[in-house]
């Protein structure tokens, strides 16, 4: 018999599983102990967090140094939790992008299309920097994917890459708005 592949939902996330003559195995979901969490949201959701707010407020010509940024950035940080939800692979990112539009809309009054686009711009700049960087680094280090995503401290150092290269976009821009006189002042 040539082993297949079948897609099942299984509590709302799409499952490959190996056919076994239809038998449906439950694929293990990944649970998080309390301490891990935390230590994910200290090391890793609020660093990020803020980066990307950063991002997004000096892409929408908005000062840097403002409180409005860390009341977005730990709001966002506890939108982070989403990821412990039972929702389909790559559902989290969705939902994050909309809450970070949404929070700096509440929180800047700027016009939701600016934000969005800002917004889309620095997950993008995520995802391609995690493709291209991720894969090298694992193959240095020797981990596995696995290891590395069930470790907070390990999953916040293989995501400075990300950090550094938003921050550079941040100040980046923050620098070019001061010089071009665009910061918008609220």
């Amino acid at each position: 018999m040539i082993p297949t592949l079948v897609l099942i939902i299984i509590e709302g996330n799409l499952r490959f599983m190996p056919n076994e003559k239809f038998a449906l195995k439950e694929v293990p979901m990944v649970h998080e102990t309390f301490p891990n969490i935390l230590y994910a949201l200290l090391l890793q959701d609020f660093p990020e967090s803020v980066a990307v707010t950063m991002a997004v407020f000096s892409l929408i010509n908005f000062r840097l140094w403002d409180r409005r940024l860390l009341w977005v950035a730990l709001l966002l940080t506890f939108t982070n939790l989403v990821r412990l939800l039972p929702i389909a692979f790559g559902m989290h990112s969705v939902i994050l992008i909309i809450g970070s539009a949404i929070l700096t809309c509440i929180f800047t009054k700027a016009k939701l299309s600016k934000i969005f686009l800002a917004v889309l711009v620095c997950y993008a700049v995520i995802a391609t920097s995690e493709l291209i960087y991720v894969k090298p680094l694992l193959n240095m280090t020797g981990l596995s994917y696995d290891t590395v995503f069930h470790n907070p401290f390990l999953r916040s150092a293989f995501a400075l890459p990300d950090l550094i290269i938003l921050l550079v976009i941040a100040f980046g821009k923050n620098y070019y708005n001061q010089k071009k006189g665009l910061i918008i002042s609220c």
